[in-house]
């Protein structure tokens, strides 16, 4: 049992001054075997336990400290806590149980509660809850697989509606994008963030396991004037703002010393449940960089979805997490006009939604690409506003546009206008 002070602790990873001192100088060398906040070992780690207990008897297990400090690091751990606090030797380096992770904000960061010990679901759980991939449940189809709704009755789920993303394994987004989406999203939980609840790795399959948004992607409502008329203004509204928490947790709430960036910001990651609230989804493209720098950026392939792509990042590799508000600008004036990003069959200015909202409010004739069908719904203050956010969020260069903080703000001011 790892001894730390409280949850709070727990998930700030300041345990005491004793063993857990230990386990950060010497992560390649120890592992805990079992804690209380449900991070399970892996076999082979109970394995390692079982063989270590046969040598060392049932209380405190020290399994061959190799150096000096190690030694009296176990000493001053034995003295506190006895036969509470188990360590193994771990040759195989696996940093998995304690791994550089950020500080979560313990405001924003929602830990998980009544979790599985395990999030991996065995496959023959998954073709039960899907009726072995039935048609009938199909849902959509994309670049990185097909999607089927599920009824899972696993673990503390039972009769749990689910969205289950089976990849290609051919596709474009593969067993690093697979990983990715994993590791961020059973870290790093908010309220307008999909939930993962489970994944499945069997036979070389890549399969994730969501919560399930009933109302489907933002994007069918752009797209479909039969689905979007039951979307009036104020709910269109709420859900930007929604979308705006999300980035605003990811980009300044998760750590201390580091920031996730989207990448892949678009109205069709955008998922809305029962309720209509927001869940920012598809976490494949997701990167981590620094954070409380005053300028920070990873370098990497430019990636993501033309027509929202930030073209500074396209140009010259370099990420930022401006380029998830340049993004999140176009679904803006998506949502504003009543349309994608890209509609193909126009072959003119009106093809690319991002140019042509630029050059409409920069000649002040937005009521030329404005949705007629929320055009009533909408006063003219709140268009002002909502606009002008929109409008600074594609701006060219990355100084120019707003923090992911101040758009959440203007959205929420221009929300309290009267609708």
């Amino acid at each position: 049992m790892f001894p730390f002070n409280s949850l709070k602790d727990f998930w700030n990873l300041k345990p005491r001054d004793d063993g857990g001192a230990a386990l950060r100088s010497h992560r390649n060398n120890f592992v805990v075997a079992e804690d209380d906040y449900r991070r399970s070992p892996t076999n082979q780690q109970k394995q390692d336990v079982r063989e270590a207990l046969k040598r060392h008897g049932k209380n405190f297990v020290a399994a061959k400290p190799h150096t000096n400090q190690q030694k009296l690091d176990v000493e001053r751990a034995l003295k506190r806590h006895g036969n509470n606090f188990v360590v193994v030797e771990e040759p195989y380096q696996r940093p998995r149980y304690f791994p550089n992770l950020p500080k979560l904000n313990k405001v924003a960061a929602m830990p998980r509660t009544n979790q599985p010990k395990d999030l991996k679901i065995p496959f023959h759980v998954i073709k039960d809850c899907t009726q072995d991939f039935n048609e009938r449940n199909f849902i959509a189809k994309g670049g990185y697989g097909r999607v089927y709704k599920g009824t899972l009755t696993w673990a503390d789920y039972v009769n749990q509606l689910v969205a289950v993303k089976r990849l290609d394994v051919t596709g474009f987004q593969g067993n690093k994008e697979f990983r990715t989406e994993v590791t961020l999203l059973s870290e790093y939980q908010h309220k307008n963030i999909i939930k993962l609840i489970g994944f499945c790795d069997d036979n070389k399959e890549m399969i994730l396991v969501y919560q399930y948004a009933s109302h489907g992607s933002l994007d069918k409502y752009l797209s479909n004037t039969t689905m979007s008329g039951g979307l009036s203004w104020p709910q269109l509204h709420k859900i930007c703002i929604g979308v705006a928490y999300a980035l605003d947790y990811l980009h300044n709430h998760v750590a201390e010393k580091h920031r996730i960036i989207h990448r892949d910001v678009k109205s069709a990651n955008v998922l809305l449940d029962e309720n209509w609230n927001a869940k920012l989804s598809d976490f494949g493209l997701a990167r981590i960089g620094l954070a409380n720098q005053h300028t920070t950026f990873v370098i990497t392939n430019p990636a993501g979805t033309y027509g929202y792509t930030d073209p500074q990042y396209v140009r010259t590799g370099l990420l930022t997490k401006e380029s998830d508000i340049y993004s999140f600008g176009v679904v803006l004036f998506e949502v504003l006009c009543g349309r994608l990003a890209c509609v193909s069959s126009y072959h003119d200015e009106r093809r690319f939604l991002h140019n042509l909202a630029r050059n409409c409010y920069k000649n002040g004739e937005l009521d030329k690409i404005i949705d007629q069908r929320i055009k009533k719904d909408i006063n003219s203050g709140t268009l002002s506003k909502f606009s002008s956010i929109a409008y600074q969020c594609l701006q060219e260069t990355r100084e120019e546009r707003p923090t992911i903080a101040e758009v959440a703000f203007q959205l929420k001011e221009a929300y309290k206008i009267k609708h």
